[in-house]
């Protein structure tokens, strides 16, 4: 049987409030393989320790795959320690997977961090396996996009870290069309890449059973009353999502009071918005939650009526299909992305939601869409999302594309 490895540094279980992809790959393609799923015991989503701090490695065998947790620093923000838990992390992974007795037939690296997935390439050439690059995120093309620098050594490195890993990866998996284009504007041939998009397992999507009565239950708990129309955004609460623009239209909706905008989830941006939504008195109009596993999330999802897609405006992000969509699509009902592109097109040509933004003027302007939608003066959307998971975005089915790559 092949043994294959999955390495994400952000890899978590599903009882955590982040992206499950790497584990439920892991759980299909454990049917066919041996397959091991390699994450750090410092959790970066709660900026906790899974098991005790001191631990190195250690085991956890799950759906038919072994989880196996490698130790790092802890860290609070964006800061060093945050760059020096990253490179702890892949020089710890290149120690142990060097002398892991099972040896590897293929290694998926992800990125980001850049550093884990050189590190995986390393190992993968070490140990004669076929190498995997998987880019989630273009590193380091976000953080100049985020921060504006261009310039810096750690940039540089980061380049030349990147163009080696494209070179040396025996196949690119890729998430979004636009990063396809990224990379191939960078040298790298067409059918070198892979397109395979983030998704949902479906064989474990916890919907409400009743979702009325869990929709009116949550309402209430958080002072929201049976006629409000509500927008929900799910998910990190950091530079690139830009969530101020959000509260900045709330302010200029204030006088609607049937509009409620609830915001759930954590990050470095979260007591900012906080602060400025008590300066502007909004606490009626902006509601917060914190992070919910994905075992509960969709319970919480059921009370928009409305979702909201945020992220920074930049020309990156509009090569982006987050995560998150894939949950909002599962209750069929309207999404508004802040930015253009890959996702405003996927909304539109299946009739799903519309785009609105802080800089833009008219009809486009993000606190007239949300009007317009709260209201019902918007045209019809035919909102299937449900129906388009089952047949494009299944995590089952997109296991057994990855299979088809790894047997090629």
């Amino acid at each position: 049987m092949k043994s294959i490895w999955i390495v994400n540094q952000y890899s978590v279980t599903p009882e955590y409030p982040a992206s499950t992809r790497h584990y439920e790959l892991a759980k299909y393609l454990g049917k066919q393989y041996k397959v091991t799923l390699w994450g750090s015991n410092f959790i970066h989503h709660n900026k906790q320790f899974r098991f005790s701090r001191w631990t190195l490695a250690k085991k956890q065998f799950m759906e038919g795959f072994c989880f196996l947790w490698l130790g790092s620093i802890a860290y609070k923000d964006n800061g060093p320690f945050r760059m020096i838990n990253m490179l702890l992390y892949a020089c710890w992974f290149w120690v142990v997977g060097l002398f892991q007795r099972d040896k590897p037939d293929v290694i998926i690296g992800s990125s980001p961090p850049l550093f884990t997935a050189f590190s995986a390439m390393l190992v993968a050439k070490i140990r004669k396996a076929v190498f995997i690059l998987e880019i989630r995120d273009l590193w380091p093309d976000s953080l100049v996009d985020i921060t504006g620098k261009d310039d810096t050594f750690v940039i540089k490195i980061l380049r030349w870290m990147e163009r080696v890993l494209y070179q040396k990866a025996d196949k690119i998996v890729v998430l979004t069309e636009g990063i396809s284009s990224r990379i191939q504007q960078k040298g790298i041939r067409a059918d070198k890449i892979f397109f395979l998009p983030n998704g949902i397992d479906l064989e474990n999507v916890s919907m409400p059973e009743d979702c009325s009565v869990q929709r009116n239950t949550i309402r209430e708990q958080m002072g929201i009353g049976q006629h409000d129309f509500v927008f929900m955004y799910a998910g990190a609460h950091g530079p690139a999502n830009d969530l101020m623009q959000i509260i900045e239209a709330a302010k200029l909706l204030r006088k609607e009071s049937n509009i409620k905008i609830v915001l759930m989830g954590e990050g470095v941006e979260k007591g900012k918005l906080q602060q400025k939504v008590m300066e502007y008195g909004l606490d009626n109009n902006v509601l917060f939650l914190p992070a919910v596993s994905k075992v509960y999330v969709q319970k919480y999802l059921s009370c928009a009526d409305a979702f909201i897609i945020c992220l920074k405006d930049v020309p990156l992000f509009e090569g982006a299909l987050p995560n998150k969509l894939f949950d909002y699509l599962m209750h069929d009902k309207p999404i508004i992305t802040t930015v253009r592109g890959e996702i405003e097109a996927f909304l539109k040509r299946n009739h799903l939601g519309i785009y609105g933004n802080m800089k833009e003027d008219g009809s486009d302007f993000l606190p007239t869409v949300i009007y317009n939608l709260a209201q019902g003066n918007m045209y019809p959307l035919v909102c299937l999302g449900k129906e388009i998971v089952e047949q494009y975005f299944s995590r089952e089915m997109q296991a057994k594309e990855l299979v088809a790559i790894i047997e090629r």
